[in-house]
């Protein structure tokens, strides 16, 4: 094999590898993203059911709240 081909090999080579390590980071990446969403979607669900729980126990309908002290 000539030189010229041998450095373009290891070029390849080199570019391959960079693009190896950049494809496991991002992998990464997308997993703990995905993690995060997670556990976020699941905070949010908790928050919905609370906040249902406070108003079903709360918030009134307008006809059976009393009038205001100003009346």
């Amino acid at each position: 094999m000539t030189e010229e081909l041998q450095d373009k090999l290891h070029a390849i080579e080199v570019t391959q590898a960079f693009q190896d390590d950049t494809l496991e980071a991002l992998q990464k990446t997308v997993a703990e993203q995905h993690q995060e969403i997670q556990t976020l979607k699941t905070q949010l669900r908790l928050l919905s059911e609370y906040l249902k729980t406070l108003r079903d126990e709360s918030i009134k309908d307008p006809g059976q709240e009393s009038p205001p002290p100003h009346y």
